[in-house]
């Protein structure tokens, strides 16, 4: 997320249409996270640990580990289906 709902009058929305797969994993995270953890780290955690509470988990701690500078927030979710 890029931009606080409920600040203002309005909020510039943007979205767009994705291919998705059983198996694709979602990540909902804050700056907290997506600043000092790089994408590479994050497909690293990814691949190595399929267990989403314990990948989300290392996601948080690595982004502590670097000098998160706020507060870290991250949701995994994974498609069903197949």
């Amino acid at each position: 997320m890029t931009r606080a709902l409920g600040c203002d009058e309005s909020v510039a929305i943007e979205s767009r249409v994705e291919a998705t797969e059983p198996g694709d994993v979602f990540l909902l995270c804050s700056d907290g996270l997506w600043g000092p953890v790089t994408e590479g780290q994050v497909a690293g955690v990814l691949q190595a640990h399929q267990e989403l509470s314990l990948a989300a988990s290392l996601l948080v701690d690595l982004a502590n580990e670097h000098g998160g500078p706020d507060n870290v927030t991250c949701v995994l979710a994974r498609l069903g289906g197949g």
